[in-house]
C-alpha cells in the first residue's frame, strides 16, 4: 500500500538548518511517511546532516541540479504518496501541522490540494 504522505525538502548550502528541519519532519508522527531530500550538491555540512537520518529516509540525493523547482520536480518523480507536501530546508513544520493536514484533506474528499495560511 502506499504512503498516505510524501514530503519533499529542496536544498543547498543549508546545513545549519537542515537538522532543525527534518527533525520537524520525523517528529510528525504520520505512520508510513515517506520522505525525500534533494540536495543540489551543496559544499556545506549538508550532506552530513543528511546521512544522520539516511534510515529514516525513503530517497536523498546530493547532486547538482537546476535550482530550487528542479529538485522539487525531482522529489517529486520519486514520490508515491497519495498526497504530497514539500517544505523548504530552511523551514519548519509546527507540532502536529502534518496530522491536521491529512484531517483536512480527509474532511473534503473531493480536494485536490489544500493550502494554509
Amino acid at each position: 500500500m502506499p504512503p498516505i504522505l510524501t514530503v519533499v525538502t529542496p536544498s543547498y548550502n543549508q546545513g545549519r538548518y537542515l537538522q532543525e528541519t527534518i527533525d520537524s519532519v520525523l517528529s510528525q508522527g504520520i505512520p508510513g511517511l515517506e520522505y525525500i531530500i534533494v540536495d543540489g550538491g551543496s559544499t556545506d555540512e549538508s550532506v552530513e546532516v543528511i546521512k544522520r537520518h539516511a534510515r529514516h529516509l525513503t530517497w536523498w540525493v546530493s547532486e547538482k541540479d537546476q535550482g530550487q523547482s528542479h529538485a522539487i520536480n525531482k522529489g517529486l518523480a520519486r514520490a508515491t504518496g497519495r498526497w504530497v507536501a514539500y517544505l523548504n530546508s530552511d523551514d519548519l513544520y509546527l507540532p502536529g501541522a502534518l496530522r491536521a493536514l491529512l484531517d483536512a484533506l480527509d474532511d473534503a474528499p473531493a480536494a485536490r490540494w489544500l493550502v494554509g495560511g
